[in-house]
């Protein structure tokens, strides 16, 4: 009578479980990346649902930013998340660079998940300068390679969120409405981008936006590190985790596998492909381009 293995029967066990977990990871990884695709999705919606209570209370959309170092869109609509608590610590009437503003911002509590991608952020979601944010308002601003900036004329931008012409009296910040509101939308919300997924290589992670990540605090114009709560959409989008390739610090992209999620006007959440052309993610940002037919049809 025979006990045991022999050392080839136990080879043929060992080859035939590396088989089986060769077959198994890709598809636990495949649903792993469709879980976090959903979540990214709904993270889109919630923040759809933001905009649209804001617009509600204000009759207008909130600005890019309040001003130059000044609270972005991102800050404004906090209290539409159900993070009433972090926004009564912020004092929107001062500067987001320095003083308790500042501080708070770089706190970790200040981390808002809502604003996270799972496919992307892991463990610490902070950059050198606050907390991160993996999506960004869908700039058009045809006429320069830039990310969509608060200086130069208001009337050369054609995305949702824009920055006010006028600062208030005696301040160097704007009052919390936007010069946009649904009703400027003539091009119609469900054929418009309001939000698009942040481009972020792997090298850029926790590092400021000129690096590829940066934070959602405020837009301070004279230091491209913190350009990032509006991109352009004249560039091609990013493609994946290794795309440093470029103008990567500009693109709209994700690390989902071969789309991109953006939030249309309408509330509703579209997956496009990387192959998308700039001419269509173009005028999907602008507002008012005459375009009766959806771009995402193209």
């Amino acid at each position: 009578m025979r006990y045991g293995f022999t050392l080839i029967e136990l080879l043929v066990v060992i080859a035939i479980i590396a088989i089986l977990i060769g077959l198994l990871l890709p598809a636990v990884q495949k649903v792993r990346e469709a879980a976090s695709r959903l979540k990214c999705s709904n993270n889109l919606k919630q923040l759809g649902l933001a905009y649209h209570n804001y617009h509600d209370s204000n009759m207008q959309l909130p600005p890019a930013a309040m001003g130059d170092k000044y609270a972005s869109h991102f800050v404004l609509i906090l209290p539409y998340i159900e993070q009433n608590n972090l926004y009564n610590k912020f004092n929107v009437s001062l500067e987001m660079t320095s003083g308790a503003n500042n501080t708070q911002l770089l706190a970790n509590e200040s981390v808002v998940n809502t604003f996270l991608c799972p496919s992307i952020r892991s463990g610490n979601a902070m950059t050198t300068l606050g907390p991160a944010v993996d999506y960004v308002a869908t700039g058009n601003r045809d006429q320069s390679n830039d990310c969509d900036r608060l200086d130069g004329n208001p009337e050369q931008h054609w995305g949702m969120l824009i920055y006010p012409s006028d600062p208030l009296p005696g301040t160097g910040r704007t009052g919390l409405k936007s010069r946009t509101s649904f009703a400027s939308v003539t091009d119609g919300l469900s054929n418009t981008t309001l939000l698009g997924e942040k481009h972020v290589p792997s090298t850029g992670i926790g590092q400021p936006a000129n690096a590829g990540d940066g934070t959602w605090g405020y837009w301070y114009i004279s230091d491209w590190k913190t350009w990032m709560v509006v991109r352009n959409a004249k560039f091609a989008l990013g493609k994946g985790s290794s795309d440093n390739t470029g103008d990567y610090r500009k693109k709209l992209g994700s690390w989902h596998t071969g789309v991109c999620q953006f939030l249309v006007g309408d509330g509703s959440v579209r997956s496009v492909n990387n192959n998308t052309s700039t001419e269509v993610l173009l005028l999907a940002a602008d507002r008012r381009d005459g375009r009766a037919d959806n771009p995402f049809q193209q």
